[in-house]
This record gives C-alpha cells, structure tokens and sequence, in this order.
C-alpha cells in the first residue's frame, strides 16, 4: 500500500512502534511467556527498496533473526532480498497483501512463508455505488474479510469479515437493481478519485473497479489518480461534481483533507463511497474495507505456526500515521500479545 498520512491519534503502545526504532540491543517488544521477542521495528512507508533497507540495518546489528513481519508484501520481498544478499538463510519471511503476480506468486516461489489478503473492495464499490444511486439503505460501513495464502494452501485459507454476509446479501437481494439504468434513460456516471497510481496494490483496486463497471453497460466510469497529491485529489471530487458525476468513489489520500469536497458533494445528494481509508469525517455514504486488525492477527497465527517454539522477530511497518498500518501492528501485537519489556 502507498504511503499517505493522516492525523490519526497513536495509542501508547503504537507510538513506542512509532517512534522507538531498533536502536537498542534487547528486545523492543516481548511476549507475555518470553517466546517472541521483536528485536528491530523500522518504517519503511511501504516501498520495497525501503524494505531492503532497513533489513539491511537489521541484519548488520542482529546476529540471529527467525522471522520478518512487513505490513506488505513489496516490503518483505526486500527483506528477503537483503537476507538473500547477505547470505543469511533459515528466516522466514510474512507479508500482507497477497496479490495474484505478487504476494501470492512469492509464497508459490518460496519467497515468503505466508501473504495475507489485503481485498482491494473495487467490484464491491461499484455495486454499492449503482445501490445508493437507487436509494438503498446501505450501512455506513463494511468491512469485509481476507485469506492466508501459505505453500500448502496455494488457495488461501478464508476469514470471514463482519461485511462479507451484509454485502452478499445486498447483492442478492438487489440484483435486479444493480441492473438497471437511470431513470431518465442514458448511463450511470461514476467517477474514482483514487489517491495514486504508483504501486501495484492501487493497480489492482483499479483493475478490480474498471472490470465490475465494464459488466454494467448501463455505466460509465471516469477513473482518475491524484498522483499522491493531497490537493489535486480534493479537486478531482470537486471536478466530479461539477461535470456531473451520479456517484463518486474515494480512496483518500489525506483522511481529514478530502472531508470539504465529500461533504459538498454529499450535499449535492451525489453518493460518496470510501475505500481502503476512512475519511476525517461522516460526510460519505459508505466505507468498504478489509479488516487490517483481522490482518494483523491472522499475521501473529502464521507467526505462532512458523515459529512454534518462538524467536527473534523483526516488524517492518507501513506508514505508522495511516490507520491500516496501526490496526497491522495491533493486530500483530495483540495476537503475540507483546508489550514493552519492563
């Protein structure tokens, strides 16, 4: 995922995650029973190259590794590129994500242990989208569930999100809905402002959206990216509004920056749906989602199953201001149920 940042409040134990990076020699976080002990958080804002890096620094500093957590998968492919570089074998690498040619193609070519899905909610926003447009109630939000993608089970393992039953249902229940036209005749206008183009998980949410739209003729899509541009963003929703736009659907860049143009747009009775990054604000109409703490724990199961005697593990984060690189720390945290050694 790409790095955006957005002012959301740190609890104590992520602003140690935070700020608190690997400079120390014992363990930066332990378990409850002392089995794992996290020995080096870095942030590596969800590049891959700042992946290498970091792992670099780890592995100059610590002399035994048994495991790499990154909050996605471009991350510990780097990770595992400096352990490959250095020589160093045995560590077992987990990530996040689990995209077809990326995630998944590293777990089937054994360069990580275990990718868990991050969904991208591209065909479900639409449909939500055209459901709105026909006044139907949606909840305020969905949050929908992901699988663990391992060697043995090239097909991923389900868990299931609180959203997945709503959505299923929706569907099912408005089928006929989803296939019809305006009113007046003519096309469903649907504009995406998505936040950037440049990684491939925001590739995939487009290509995800861009393929349900093309199954309804009865809609039109204009998909725009705002270059990782916090002010081009906002006008790209402004621009929706004003050529017109039925509905618009936002990835956001910056949670309390994009809440003005949403909420002018909502004002306008034009349909908001949110993906991926909750907005600042209530000013949409439905925010769809994965579950990035289901994420971060179902990473501390694959972590319990990897190293089922313990070990030395090393965290490397996304971007610790946005919100699904917390709730993947917590998780991941919650799950080992590790706190700062006293």
């Amino acid at each position: 995922m790409k790095p955006t940042p957005c002012r959301l409040a740190l609890t104590p134990l992520l602003l140690l995650a935070a700020c608190d990076r690997g400079g120390s020699a014992g363990p930066m976080l332990v378990s409850g029973n002392g089995q794992f002990r996290v020995l080096h958080i870095a942030e590596a804002q969800w590049k891959g190259d700042r992946g290498r890096t970091e792992m670099e620094s780890a592995l100059e500093r610590l002399p035994r590794i048994d495991l790499v957590y990154a909050h996605n998968d471009p991350m510990g492919r780097g990770a595992y590129e400096a352990c490959k570089q250095k020589g160093r074998a045995g560590i077992k690498f987990v990530g996040i994500d689990a995209l077809p040619q990326e995630g998944r193609k590293f777990v089937a070519d054994g360069v990580l242990d275990a990718s868990i899905e991050y969904p991208t909610c591209g065909a479900a926003a639409v449909d939500l989208a055209l459901l709105a447009l026909h006044k139907i109630a949606l909840p305020k939000q969905l949050i929908l569930g992901t699988r663990v993608f391992t060697k043995a089970n090239p097909a991923g393992e389900p868990i299931a999100g609180p959203g997945d039953v709503m959505l299923a249902a929706l569907r099912g229940e408005q089928a006929a809905v989803l296939q019809q036209p305006p009113p007046a005749g003519g096309k469903w206008k649907i504009g995406m402002a998505q936040c950037t183009n440049d990684e491939p998980w925001r590739g995939a949410m487009n290509a995800d959206i861009a393929a349900r739209a093309k199954e309804y003729p009865h809609v039109e899509l204009v998909l725009q990216s705002a270059d990782d541009d916090t002010e081009k963003q906002r006008t790209l929703v402004r621009q929706f509004i004003e050529t017109g736009c039925h509905a618009i659907l936002l990835s956001p860049k910056e949670s309390n920056a994009l809440v003005a143009p949403c909420k002018e747009a909502m004002a306008k009775g034009i349909p908001v749906i949110v993906i991926d990054r909750k907005l600042g604000s209530d000013d949409f109409t439905c925010f769809v989602g994965g579950d990035n703490l289901a994420i971060g724990k179902a990473a501390g199961e694959e972590i319990k199953r990897l190293l089922p005697d313990g070990g030395n593990i090393v965290e490397i984060q996304g971007l610790m201001t946005t919100s699904p690189a917390q709730e993947r720390h917590q998780g991941f945290v919650d799950e080992l149920q590790l706190a700062r050694p006293k």
